[in-house]
């Protein structure tokens, strides 16, 4: 059984915890990824990481591995063609 609360990191500190390790988690796999790509903060509301999304997608026609594409800036650009 499942259970959604709103507001939960502040409710309950296991949810807190898991919501800093899952952060540290994202921030050093995008250093990893950054390592190798000009991919920006890695959201889909940063320029940069639009632009390597669009980059990568005209190059290959596909996005990488690691981006969302259900990302709504990622739908536009895999349907702009």
């Amino acid at each position: 059984r499942v259970r959604s609360y709103h507001h939960a990191d502040d409710r309950f500190p296991a949810v807190s915890a898991a919501s800093i390790i899952a952060k540290v988690a994202r921030d050093r796999a995008i250093a990893r990824i950054r390592a190798m790509y000009d991919v920006g903060s890695g959201y889909p509301s940063d320029r940069r990481t639009v632009a390597f999304v669009k980059g990568h997608y005209t190059a290959y026609n596909e996005v990488p591995a690691f981006v969302r594409t259900s990302w709504l800036p990622v739908q536009k650009i895999m349907n702009s063609d």
